[in-house]
């Protein structure tokens, strides 16, 4: 297939995708999915969701499916470096400098599953983003049992496509993103901070600076991505922190492509603010849609809290939009529903065609609580400097 082929596709999958719909037609536009008419979903929804639906823990709502296309800037890049771009033993991809890197795949590649997690890491993504977050652990009456307040930064230097830059001196030294956490409250914790720093190969880890204001001290180390955020406090590890989802490296598992099919999923968030209802007010409080999502399973190759994870991808976009976890005996432990935002609902979005980190929760039914995350006015930037993520920012801004 050549590239002009490739570009083509991709311009009329937001069409292709829309008419597929039409097989699940007992779900449609406005209707209400409850314990009392589970039924018409059934084909559409994995049971790990079927199950709590049918129980009467939440109910589904469904909108009309969001035609979300690619960024016109983003296709293009595409179309120019597709051709040569080429996997290599699982560090790194070469020939890659902006765009999707794989937008055809082919199901009976090997490779499949491993092509999809580097679209997924070189999805569209603004040059930099800010928000307000809450990150907090609810039990199964509805109680807030822990919650913490901070604010979250990111930036990106590299891969960037049309109006905006690489950075010069992040392109340098391989940086790929840096991100900055800043802790507001309870007031024990309040002014710790950390920057991370991702870098484009993988085979360089992620390094951390933190900085504790009790005894101003900066502590510089690599990123456990597989720690539990909040010191351990939450159930969700640092390798799916949000707003990004997965900010871990894809080499150390085994990823199978599973499918590209319809499934109902958390749609597209009309709105400026996410709540939550349902049991234990745990489920995120956002229209459903039938969209084109990209399965694909992480099977990890060494020792990791969880033996199995499946990622639901919107085909359109990349963004996750479900994740399932699994213990060691196969067994399902966690629920992830993941959020985002329309871009003409959220005001910071300023303009940009991009999904919006709006929240997401992680749902664990043995251990009756939720761990949800709530973004605050998120916001699309194009002129966050490259020095606020440097170690000055810490001391400057330290409590």
């Amino acid at each position: 297939m050549t590239r002009r082929s490739r570009t083509l596709m991709m311009c009329t999958a937001s069409f292709l995708w829309l008419v597929s719909l039409s097989s699940a037609d007992t779900v449609t536009p406005g209707i209400a999915i409850d314990q009392h008419n589970w039924q018409v979903a059934e084909q559409v929804l994995p049971p790990e969701i079927l199950r709590p639906l049918q129980a009467g823990e939440f109910v589904i709502t469904v909108q009309e499916t969001t035609n979300f296309p690619v960024r016109q800037s983003y296709l293009a890049a595409t179309e120019t470096n597709t051709s040569q771009v080429v996997l290599d033993g699982g560090m790194r991809i070469t020939g890659y400098t902006g765009g999707r890197p794989f937008p055809v795949i082919d199901m009976a590649d090997p490779r499949a599953g491993e092509k999809a997690a580097w679209n997924w890491r070189y999805r569209d993504m603004p040059k930099a983003l800010d928000m307000r977050v809450t990150m907090q652990s609810v039990n199964d009456n509805g109680a807030v049992t822990m919650q913490n307040l901070g604010r979250m930064q990111g930036r990106y230097g590299l891969h960037r496509v049309g109006e905006e830059q690489n950075d010069p001196e992040w392109q340098e030294r391989g940086i790929y993103m840096k991100s900055v956490f800043q802790l507001l409250a309870p007031a024990d914790q309040e002014g710790q901070m950390r920057i991370v720093t991702q870098f484009d190969d993988m085979a360089s880890t992620h390094e951390e600076m933190a900085y504790n204001p009790q005894n101003r001290r900066i502590r510089k180390s690599y990123a456990n991505v597989l720690g539990l955020m909040g010191g351990g406090r939450y159930e969700v590890l640092m390798e799916e922190q949000p707003p990004f989802f997965f900010f871990g490296y894809i080499h150390p598992y085994q990823w199978t492509y599973k499918d590209e099919e319809t499934r109902l999923v958390p749609g597209f968030l009309r709105a400026e603010h996410l709540t939550f209802s349902g049991k234990g007010n745990w489920y995120p409080n956002v229209p459903w849609e039938l969209r084109r999502v990209v399965v694909v399973e992480a099977l990890p190759k060494g020792s990791h809290p969880y033996a199995k994870r499946v990622f639901y991808l919107d085909a359109q976009t990349y963004a996750p939009v479900c994740s399932l976890s699994y213990n060691a005996q196969g067994e399902f432990v966690r629920l992830g529903l993941l959020i985002h935002g329309h871009p003409d609902f959220v005001p910071g979005a300023s303009g940009k065609q991009l999904p919006v980190p709006m929240g997401a929760a992680w749902i664990n039914p043995a251990r009756a609580q939720a761990t949800q995350f709530i973004a605050t006015r998120p916001t699309f930037k194009d002129d966050d400097s490259p020095r606020r993520y440097e170690l000055m920012e810490l001391l400057r801004r330290g409590k």
